[in-house]
């Protein structure tokens, strides 16, 4: 993950990933209520 020499890059994109899956199953999970 961390490719850029410093690694503060490739922790940064971890943790965006991170947010963007709990994200998108926050958004799964509100559509499983409405529909």
């Amino acid at each position: 993950m961390t490719e850029v020499s410093g690694g503060g890059y490739g922790r940064d994109y971890f943790f965006d990933r991170k947010a963007f899956l709990v994200f998108l199953i926050l958004i799964l999970l509100l559509m499983g209520d409405i529909f």
